[in-house]
């Protein structure tokens, strides 16, 4: 098999979009407040902050607070103290101040960066050959957006989930780039990390940025992929909706039956009274007795017939399956799914050619494909000996020296 990085590489390409980490998240709340002007005291997981005068934001009515970045235990924080993570108020505030004063923002990926650190596909991941070397000869710059996505999940009885998203799309062909992405969350954005000092900012993208709808496009876009990427857990809030639904149905067919039970009782103990009344009636000693009887059962009866009403109003809802009733709860326990982008940043990436220096059982042979800084090979890629389509589950091999792939190996 090939080595442990590759296989790192594969098993992030199979998720579109990327969750923007806590550090992530630091950095960037790090990086904006500092150009806000801002003082910041770190204390281990607390923030001391302190604006400027002159600067007023909307996710903050004080110039001195404190942050926490320990959201696990909201309950024994102070009011006072604002929570940063992926999922506070606070964040999407933030965040939604950040993409509300910023231009959007542009850096450049190139082959510099990487270091030689290239991509493996999966078609080398699952082969049995090592890489031995690897060259990059990059032709042209293409475009791309990274755009951080707030994801709102909530229903309008009690469930509500917030999901922070980056996924970052080709402005061109809105193919989406899950390895810029990596790239940007987790080194990009890390305080530690020496991508930062290497990448390209402010680079010049004025034939984009002058092509607004293209933007708009592949941000309609990135926001579909950030909602595709947590569809399980989406799915997962979905069947607890349902089940809450379910269970609060049943506890009202219940009440219901129960209802139709005690109103079939109450009419039977008043038909019993109503027939012992016309006893007493025929049986009345003075004409004052008979009156009161008379006056009783006539109560009696119209208590009878808005009973038998009731029943009747009950026996044809429960007939109908209580279909209002049901159709009432399961909408109140629907999910609504809504996004918002937060912040952008415009990503100029290399793309060309990789050459592959493969080797196995001491014999070496040269493989070519399309490939882009960050992303990695980019097209299909086919066998050179039967034009069988490369991937993970038929991957290349070499045997006696010559390139091959398991469908012809």
């Amino acid at each position: 098999m090939a080595s442990s990085r590759a296989s790192t590489w594969r098993q992030t390409m199979a998720d579109v979009t990327h969750a923007v980490t806590q550090s992530a998240l630091e950095a960037f709340t790090r990086e904006y407040l500092n150009d806000l002007g801002a003082a910041i005291r770190e204390n281990g997981s607390r923030w001391e902050v302190r604006l400027p005068s002159h600067v007023d934001v909307d996710f903050s009515d004080r110039h001195e607070f404190e942050i926490t970045l320990d959201g696990e235990r909201r309950d024994e924080i102070e009011d006072s103290v604002y929570v940063l993570t992926p999922e506070s108020e606070f964040t999407q505030q933030l965040l939604d101040e950040a993409a509300a004063m910023a231009t959007v923002g542009q850096l450049a990926l190139t082959d510099s960066m990487t270091d030689g650190d290239y991509r493996d596909p999966p078609w080398i991941v699952e082969s049995d050959v090592e890489v031995e070397d690897a060259a990059f000869s990059p032709y042209y710059d293409r475009t791309a957006i990274c755009v951080f996505v707030r994801i709102d999940v909530e229903t309008v009885s009690e469930y509500q989930t917030q999901f922070l998203e980056a996924v970052t799309i080709d402005i061109e062909s809105k193919d989406q780039l899950p390895g810029v992405t990596e790239i940007l969350v987790e080194e990009f954005f890390s305080p530690k990390s020496g991508w930062r000092d290497d990448a390209t900012v402010g680079s010049d993208q004025s034939d984009v940025i002058d092509a607004p709808e293209k933007i708009a496009d592949a941000i309609v876009a990135g926001q579909e992929a950030t909602v595709g990427g947590v569809q399980e857990e989406i799915d997962e809030i979905r069947q607890s909706a349902s089940r809450a639904a379910d269970s609060e149905f049943e506890e009202y067919r219940q009440l219901q039956e129960q209802r139709i039970n005690d109103h079939r009782t109450e009419i039977d103990s008043l038909s019993n009274r109503l027939q012992k009344l016309s006893s007493d009636v025929d049986g009345a000693d003075s004409q004052q007795q008979r009156v009161e009887a008379l006056e009783k059962r006539q109560e009696l009866k119209a208590e009878k017939e808005d009973l038998e009403a009731e029943l009747e109003e009950l026996l044809q809802e429960k007939e109908q399956g209580y279909a209002q009733k049901r159709q009432e709860i399961y909408r109140r326990h629907s999910l609504e799914v809504n996004t918002k982008p937060t912040a952008f940043t415009l990503v100029t990436y290399e793309r060309g050619e990789i050459e592959f220096t493969v080797a196995d059982n001491g014999r070496t042979a040269v493989m070519r494909a399309p490939y882009a800084i960050g992303a990695g090979v980019t097209d299909e890629v086919h066998c050179e000996n039967c034009n069988t389509q490369l991937s993970a589950e038929n991957p290349i091999s070499l045997v006696a020296g010559r390139l091959g792939c398991q469908s012809c190996q």
